[in-house]
This record gives structure tokens, C-alpha cells and sequence, in this order.
């Protein structure tokens, strides 16, 4: 017997309405040793939930699974039904109903599931267990097959950290605790750019504790893969970040998808709001292209748009959208497996620190080797959401990375990325972030940099260096404010935070206020909301000299200051650097997307990691 996945109870409350449903007289139990549901007469426990659903219409697409069948630990008499959901059609189908009775949790009753799982009408299927018993139990279960393995596969799994202890831990002992994994094969590679974890802490010969260099997330993702590659037995491999809440069952069903597939494919894991725990936030993503007011995509060569986002998983009709199968690009490094082939064929991550390394990786193997990257339902982990955080740094990788990329990808002339660009720079000038705007155009001159900026520049020093620019005008500061991780009052509908066209024209010609005489100037602070729902315009702080800017799930606020002299030093400085960087545009995108090769193999990475020197 091999098990496929398992049903899996919440490890919270607050997370319930992901894994199971009661009805009166039907109660989750998870203070116990071993969660369970007890049941009374009539009532009903369903598992037509986001993680305990069956997508049946994947694993019938990527493996070569046929026979399955349910096996229930129960106790009492039970009425056990089988439900099938398809995207495009409203009513939910009952294929098969069985009833059993004077069940034992030592012996477990077997449902099979009707071989039309593997037909076209293929969804997603779910159980609802009726008890028909005075009381009744059920403590777990599992969807299992007879049929032998095509291949054995081993995971290593590479996490790389930088001073986040708590999670990284939380993250490994998910993994070593689950009994289900302890009889796969697989081994953790802890990667610590902060050095700040000891081998101690990781008491278990299946985690590896890999001190490394501040290399930034792709220096660390990349050191733990040279490693893991060294060893020579890993079939997969799964990148996954430190700042996680980790379902372990979601690195379960990497092995038996990867165990029967049909074909190679990475996988790619949604990323579930750490915030607002039942919505998925993204499920796979698309690069260089946005959708225009008809709703048609177009070639968008910066844009990022992610597939499934914001959906309710609470609700039922929301998760069967999941079956209507999207083509991501790629993947977050959240979560995100391939196969050793894979690497062998693509070779490594680019040297990118952060930001747009998962982008790119996912852009090489769905383009380079025309193979799929699957957003499988189901596999999931919790992430803290990009609305809640941006730290004022990362803003030169994301922008310097990104023109690095196109180049690679040739997706963006020049023109367009100076029209990127520019309205980017504006609009960090508009809300008074003027060590934003220094960011986007240090991320520009280093790009027309070329490679060698790479190739004869310390990574830590460079991010050393940025870290400082990020911090050169004092008009910004960051502190603690009533309004933080609050929503602020007031009227949040679309009516009411759309602003009069003129407004939004008179603060383009003045530049939100700094082109405009002192006595028309407010000493009052706007207050300016970017949150999960909905953000509030650049002009609603238009002629006032401060701005504070409010986060939601973040504890802190920014104070934006007003400085008439800084905003038009910045736009002179840009003027320039945009007239010089027309003669050098050509060459320099030549030159990136001629390193390419270099920058992703095992010899370079050795080198930039230093790795050579310890042998």
C-alpha cells in the first residue's frame, strides 16, 4: 500500500474551515494527543474543504495513478458519501455512498473510488462522513493505491535564512515530527547567511546545517543546491523561504506525484495570506504580461500578475476555481520543487540576492525546456503578504534584477524601460519617498554596470552599500503610530476614494504640491492606507507637507516629509542618467544576456560563494 495523501486536521482553530466542516452535534477535537471529530446521531462531518478535497483532475493529468481508495479510521455506524465538484458546473455530483456499521479504529474501512476519477469529467471529490450511531469517531484517514511505484524519488529540501531563528525551526521540526515523512527519503539543508543557528539546534542526521556567506536569498537557495547535488542521490529538490507556516503535508504529496508521474514537471506552491489565513493570495504567477480593460492579456514586459489571487477559500465555489488550470511562469521560492534533470538541463539560479531569482529560474524552465510548472491545489503554505511589508532596500534588486532579466529574456526595449522606470521614480516622488527614487535609479546605473558589477563586486558590499543609500535622506523615518496594523477609519468604497480628475491633474503638474508656493501648502499629515482590499491614491496627500503611511499587518508607519530641493535634485540626476544611458543601452543588454550562462553554472557559483577557497 502507498499512501497518495492523507486527511488532515487543523493545527488551529482559526484554520479549521480549511480542513474539515461539523454540523450540530459533530465537534473538532484538537486539545487531545490526537485530534478527532466526535459525532452524534444525524450529524455530519465534510471534508469539502481546501486541503482535504481530492483534485483528482491533476493527479489524473500528471500520473499515472488508477486504482484508489479511501481508508477511514472510525468508530461506530457511519453512512460514508463520495461528492464530485467540477468548475463549470453549479450542482455537486454524488458518485458513490457506502455504509458501515460497528466500526473499529483498529480496523479501518475501505472505500474505493469509482474509476470515473480518471475520466473527463474529472474535478474535485470530497467526503462526508453521517453518523448513524448514537456517538461516533473519527480520528483520520487516507487516499491510498496497490499499484507499484514507477520510480523512487528522494527530496532534498533547501531553506535559507537570515536571523529568522523561530521560523526556520518551526519549519524543520513540521518536517521531522510527521511520521508519514520519517519513511520517505529526503534531507533538509538549512542554509544560514546569518550565521546565527548551531548544528545542535538540528539534532537529526536528515538536516544539515550549511553556514554561508550573506549571499541574499538566490546565494543561499543556490549554496544548499551546490550541496545537495554534491551527494548525488536526490531525485527533487524543493526550495522553500524561512518565513513560512508550513503544512507538512504539502511536502508529502510532492513524493507521490513525483513517485507515479507522467511526464517532468516543477511544482509550484500557492502562497496562503499568513494574515488572513483562509485566502490564497497566489497560486503561480505570470511574467511580462498584464490584462487590459476588456480583460485580454498583453505583453506587459515588467508587469507580475498573479494567477487565482485574493480567493476566499471559506468559500466553496471560490476553490472550485482552482480546477480551471492556469500556465504559470513560475513559482514563489516559498515552495518550489523540479527535479534534478531539470537543473542538469537549465543549470543554476542567477546570482540576483533578491527579488525576480524565482521569476527568472521559472522563466528558464517552462521556456528553456518547454516543461510545465503545476500549481497543484492543495499544496500551499502560509506567507506573510507583500502588502504588509517593503523594506525601502529591496527596491534596487527588484529593479535592477528586473532589467537584468528582460535583457536576458529581450523583452523590453529601451524606451519602455525608461517609461517603466520614470513612472515608478514619480510616483515614490509623489508620496515623498525620495529614498525609493534613489533606489530605482541606483538600481538602473548599476544594470548599465554590465556583468562586471557582478563579477568584480563583493555581494555583501554591495548590499552593505545599499543598505546605507536606502537610508541618505532624513526627511523619512519610520516609527509606531495608533493607525498601524489598523485599517483607518472612514469610508473605504470605491466612490469614496476616487478622487476628482482634476485634482489627480493639478498634482501631476506640481508634483503632488512640491511646485507649489508655501501659503498653499497644508502643515497637516495625510494619512495613506495600502492594505489587502484596497490602496489609497498618491493624490489624497496632495498639497499637505507630511504624509504617513500605514500598512496593514504592519506594526509600524512611515513619515514621509515634503522636500521641494531633494524632489528636483532627484529628477535633474535622472534626466541625466537617462540621456547617458541611451548610448550604452544596446551593449549593456548584450553583455547581460551573454553572461547568462556564466552567471547560472557550477563554476561560477563556486567562486562567488567562495567555495573554493575552503577546499
Amino acid at each position: 500500500m502507498n499512501v497518495v495523501s492523507r486527511i488532515r486536521f487543523p493545527r488551529t482553530p482559526e484554520t479549521s474551515s480549511l480542513y474539515m466542516k461539523c454540523n450540530e452535534g459533530a465537534s473538532l477535537n484538537l486539545h487531545t494527543e490526537h485530534a478527532e471529530v466526535s459525532l452524534t446521531r444525524n450529524s455530519v462531518l465534510s471534508l469539502n474543504t481546501y486541503f482535504n478535497s481530492f483534485y483528482e483532475k491533476f493527479y489524473a493529468k500528471y500520473t499515472e495513478l488508477s486504482s484508489l481508495y479511501y481508508l477511514l479510521k472510525l468508530e461506530g455506524d457511519f453512512q460514508v458519501s463520495i461528492y464530485r465538484e467540477q468548475y463549470d458546473r453549479e450542482n455537486r455530483e454524488l458518485i458513490h455512498t457506502q455504509s458501515f456499521e460497528n466500526c473499529q479504529l483498529l480496523e479501518p474501512v475501505k472505500i474505493a473510488l469509482p474509476d470515473s476519477w480518471r475520466g473527463e469529467n474529472a474535478g474535485r471529490v470530497y467526503l462526508e462522513i453521517n453518523c448513524v450511531s448514537e456517538r461516533g469517531l473519527f480520528t483520520g484517514g487516507f487516499i491510498a493505491t496497490e499499484q507499484a511505484k514507477i520510480r523512487e524519488v528522494s527530496l532534498g529540501i533547501i531553506t535559507c535564512t537570515f536571523k529568522k531563528e523561530a521560523y526556520v525551526k518551526n519549519s524543520v521540526n513540521e518536517i521531522l515530527k510527521d511520521d508519514f515523512l520519517s519513511d520517505k527519503k529526503f534531507k533538509v539543508f538549512v542554509v544560514d547567511n546569518g550565521r546565527t543557528l548551531k548544528q545542535d539546534e538540528f539534532d537529526d542526521q536528515r538536516v544539515q546545517l550549511i553556514p554561508n556567506r550573506n549571499v541574499g536569498g538566490s546565494g543561499g537557495f543556490t549554496r544548499g543546491l551546490i550541496q545537495a547535488l554534491q551527494e548525488d542521490i536526490h531525485t527533487h529538490f524543493l526550495f522553500m523561504d524561512d518565513d513560512i507556516e508550513l503544512e507538512s503535508e504539502s511536502i508529502y504529496r510532492l513524493f507521490p506525484l513525483y513517485e507515479y508521474a507522467t511526464q517532468d514537471f516543477a511544482i509550484s506552491g500557492s502562497m496562503l495570506d499568513l494574515y488572513k489565513k483562509h485566502i490564497l493570495f497566489e497560486a503561480g504567477a505570470v511574467y511580462g504580461k498584464s490584462i487590459d480593460r476588456q480583460g485580454n492579456p498583453q505583453h506587459n514586459p515588467f508587469a507580475v500578475m498573479c494567477l487565482k489571487p485574493k480567493l476566499n477559500l471559506e468559500n466553496l465555489s471560490a476553490t472550485n476555481l482552482l480546477l480551471s488550470e492556469d500556465s504559470p511562469d513560475y513559482g514563489g521560492f516559498w515552495f518550489f520543487s523540479f527535479s534534478q534533470e531539470t537543473i542538469q538541463k537549465i543549470g543554476l539560479p542567477m546570482p540576483f540576492f533578491i527579488k525576480i531569482d524565482d521569476m527568472e529560474f521559472g522563466l528558464r524552465i517552462k521556456g528553456c525546456l518547454s516543461h510545465s510548472i503545476v500549481a497543484f491545489p492543495g499544496i500551499a503554505v502560509w506567507h506573510e503578504p507583500f502588502y504588509a511589508k517593503n523594506p525601502i532596500w529591496d527596491t534596487y534588486y527588484r529593479f535592477r534584477n528586473h532589467l537584468i532579466t528582460n535583457s536576458i529574456y529581450s523583452l523590453s526595449g529601451y524606451i519602455n524601460t525608461v517609461k517603466f522606470l520614470t513612472q515608478h521614480l514619480l510616483y515614490n516622488l509623489l508620496v515623498f519617498d525620495y529614498n525609493s527614487a534613489e533606489m530605482v535609479m541606483r538600481g538602473f546605473e548599476d544594470y548599465l554596470k554590465g556583468p562586471q558589477l557582478i563579477k568584480s563586486h563583493d555581494p555583501e558590499a554591495i548590499h552593505a552599500k545599499i543598505l546605507g543609500l536606502s537610508k541618505s535622506y532624513k526627511t523619512q523615518r519610520v516609527q509606531s503610530h495608533p493607525l498601524a496594523n489598523n485599517e483607518p477609519h472612514g469610508d473605504s468604497s470605491a466612490e469614496s476614494i476616487q478622487q476628482p480628475i482634476l485634482k489627480k491633474i493639478i498634482g501631476l503638474l506640481t508634483l503632488n504640491g512640491h511646485l507649489l508656493p508655501d501659503f498653499l501648502v497644508s502643515n497637516d499629515k495625510a494619512y495613506y492606507w495600502i492594505g489587502s482590499e484596497y490602496s489609497d491614491y498618491w493624490y489624497k496627500e496632495f498639497a499637505k507637507k507630511q504624509v504617513v503611511i500605514a500598512r496593514e499587518g504592519n506594526s509600524s508607519v512611515h513619515l514621509h516629509e515634503m522636500s521641494r530641493t531633494t524632489c528636483i535634485v532627484i529628477l535633474i540626476r535622472w534626466l541625466k542618467i537617462i540621456t547617458k544611458s541611451a548610448i550604452r543601452w544596446s551593449s549593456v543588454s548584450s553583455e547581460w544576456k551573454n553572461a547568462f550562462n556564466h552567471f547560472s553554472s557550477t563554476e561560477f557559483w563556486r567562486d562567488y560563494l567562495k567555495l573554493n577557497e575552503q577546499n
